[in-house]
């Protein structure tokens, strides 16, 4: 054979090889998706969506749970956007499920005239909510060929405050932490979130996480600062750490992270570029299943 054309077709081969990196590119071109009723709170029957690769031969697949935004009195599971997203993930190989949760009142607001107190019983349905979503879904683990031991979490928003929350700072949203107690995801992708107290956060618990976060937030605050910008007297004021706090607690202890800053942005939902949130599947790959340690600051 021509030496140039056999070096043509080696070239195109590892080219293919390297597009269909699986956790990291499409590697399938179908999904099937699925609801199921994971939790009955109250008057409230919360669902989630699963979706899975056609014709996947792996028996146990790493999981990924998205947890909507939408300030805890709205959003949903099935928005469109989310769909899309929970296919595109699904297609790199893993399962994934998107969850319904508890929202407030439609008449009511998360905001500065919403008292402290019944922020945290927010705060805390929420998190009991997610946190009973993984319990259905590691409970029926082998139905939906789960590896339990891989778990990660994107949370968009207030989903981020839960996804961060439930991994840092279960203590504070959570009083049955028994119940809970093997339920630990293996890393976290946050989407503008924020935490109730990043120094809680200890080498116990320091999950590695990718976070992306606008610099001007002024509704979760990119470093330490108030929910909604809140002035001290209102009383929904209210503390919180955001995403480079977060970071820093995370480079102190030595733990992966990888901080995506965006110079003189504001909130910033699930709307980011391609490029953008390829490195957050480039962070899972290291730190997941390549088992590296990985930190990294990124600043657009």
């Amino acid at each position: 054979m021509n030496t140039k054309i056999a070096t043509f077709i080696i070239l195109i081969t590892s080219s293919f090889l390297v597009a269909q990196n699986r956790y990291l590119d499409p590697v399938f071109d179908s999904i099937s998706s699925k609801t199921f009723n994971y939790a009955i709170k109250n008057k409230d029957t919360l669902k989630l969506d699963v979706y899975e690769p056609i014709n996947d031969s792996i028996e146990k697949r790493p999981l990924f749970v998205i947890v909507h935004g939408g300030g805890f009195n709205s959003g949903k599971r099935n928005d469109k956007s989310l769909i899309s997203l929970a296919e595109n993930i699904a297609k790199k190989g893993f399962v994934v499920t998107s969850i319904d949760y508890r929202l407030m009142a439609k008449n009511k607001s998360f905001g500065c005239n919403f008292p402290v107190k019944e922020k945290m019983e927010v705060y805390s349905n929420t998190a009991d909510d997610l946190l009973s979503a993984l319990e259905y879904l590691i409970n029926y683990k082998d139905n939906f060929r789960i590896d339990a031991k891989k778990i990660i979490l994107l949370g968009i928003s207030a989903g981020a405050e839960t996804v961060l929350n439930i991994t840092y700072n279960r203590e504070l949203v959570i009083n049955n932490l028994e119940r809970y107690a093997d339920i630990k995801p293996a890393a976290i992708i946050s989407v503008s979130g924020a935490v109730l107290n990043a120094d809680l956060i200890t080498k116990k618990n320091a999950t590695p996480a990718a976070f992306y976060h606008g610099v001007d937030d002024k509704t979760i605050p990119y470093n330490r600062g108030p929910h909604q910008s809140c002035d001290l007297k209102r009383k929904g004021f209210l503390l919180i750490d955001g995403s480079k706090k977060i970071a820093d607690k995370l480079e102190v202890l030595n733990s992966s992270f990888m901080l995506y800053s965006y110079l003189n942005q504001g909130h910033y939902n699930f709307d980011l570029p391609t490029d953008d949130i390829r490195q957050a599947y480039i962070f899972i790959n290291k730190v997941i299943f390549q088992k590296k340690f990985y930190q990294s600051k990124i600043t657009q």
